[in-house]
């Protein structure tokens, strides 16, 4: 089975690791929503906090979610594992890094902008999501999607292939 798999908060705990950054460089607390927001419609912003962020290798700091790699490298020698991330492509060297460094096995690696995920998860039979509008879009190509449950995606779905999902030992029980 190919499986997709995206990486920020469903095997990198990055919301919750790089929110205290986040915030130094907004100079303001902001709500969990507010910064999903902020992310998707302030792109030149948010292009100079990446710029940053990757001049100072935040990325390679984050923290693993747990249960992802014990799942993942269990999966890894019977499925096709492609991780496709909304990442920007200048973090690709950081990104391989940390999923060397955290022992993430995957037999491909995309870098695709938002709502273009589907494109490169061509064949996967299951895909593996944190972002609403992104599992909307893969149900149509995809037979099921784990949707994790965070506070910016709680609405509701018409989609009976995707699935709401807490941790990974939710959706290891279910593949």
């Amino acid at each position: 089975m190919k499986i997709g798999i995206d990486i920020d908060n469903v095997i990198a705990n990055t919301f919750a690791d790089l929110i205290p950054y986040y915030n130094r460089f907004m100079g303001y607390e902001a709500a969990p929503q507010e910064v999903v927001e902020t992310m998707r419609k302030r792109k030149i912003k948010m292009l100079q906090y990446y710029f940053r962020a990757w001049r100072q290798r935040v990325m390679t700091k984050i923290s693993l979610i747990d249960g992802a790699k014990e799942t993942i490298q269990q999966w890894h020698p019977k499925h096709e594992i492609s991780l496709i991330t909304s990442r920007l492509s200048i973090f690709n060297r950081q990104t391989r890094s940390w999923l060397d460094q955290h022992s993430i096995p995957y037999h491909s690696l995309h870098h695709a902008k938002e709502k273009t995920k589907h494109l490169k998860a061509d064949g996967c039979q299951v895909f593996i999501e944190d972002n609403f509008e992104e599992c909307e879009i893969l149900a149509d190509h995809c037979e099921r999607v784990f949707l994790f449950d965070y506070p910016w995606n709680r609405r509701p779905t018409e989609k009976d292939n995707i699935i709401r999902v807490k941790n990974w030992s939710e959706i290891a029980r279910q593949i």
